[in-house]
This record gives structure tokens, sequence and C-alpha cells, in this order.
């Protein structure tokens, strides 16, 4: 299981491929506070988390660890952007191969 630090940390490192104080930088904190943050020294706030979510292209389940696969929270954020009558779509696809 990875802490909440370690997940942003690899987000930024494999995912941005930016320095600690770039990622900062654009989230409008200090690298200290970053810094913190992925060394699971700290917590950000409710919405630091939402704003980190954005920005690293992931979602709030992920970060939270209520899903260690990354590739679970991908489908989820594809799928939160999709028109209501495309997630009606999914969902039935989804529940129809859960029939078989």
């Amino acid at each position: 299981m990875t802490t909440f630090g370690e997940r942003i940390k690899s987000l930024r490192v494999k995912g941005k491929k930016i320095s600690i104080a770039a990622a900062a930088k654009e989230l409008g904190i200090p690298k200290s506070t970053l810094n913190n943050y992925e060394r699971d020294f700290a917590r950000p706030s409710l919405e630091m988390i939402c704003q980190m979510a954005q920005y690293y292209n992931t979602t709030l389940e992920y970060l939270a660890d209520y899903t260690n696969d990354e590739e679970v929270a991908e489908i989820a954020l594809a799928i939160k952007k999709l028109s209501p009558e495309h997630k009606a779509n999914i969902l039935a696809i989804i529940e129809g191969l859960g029939e078989k």
C-alpha cells in the first residue's frame, strides 16, 4: 500500500516528469510545503487535494487511496469527462458484461 505522499510524488516524477519546485509553483504553494506532503509530514487541505487531482490528472479516489490501481483512476477520470448519454451507454455495457 502506498501513502498519499508516495502517490503524489510518483505522479510528479513519473507522470509530469517535473521538479518539485516546478510542481509547487504550478500548484501555488511553497516548495517546502509540497516536499512535506510528499514525505507524509503534512496533509493538504481538501481544496488542495482537489487541486492536485486536477493538476496531476487523476482522481480523488486514487489520491485518497480508495484504489491502488492507477488504471482504474484513469478510467474513472475518462468517464467523468463523457456526456451523460455516453456515461449511460458505458454503464449499460458494464452491466451487460456482468450478466454473462
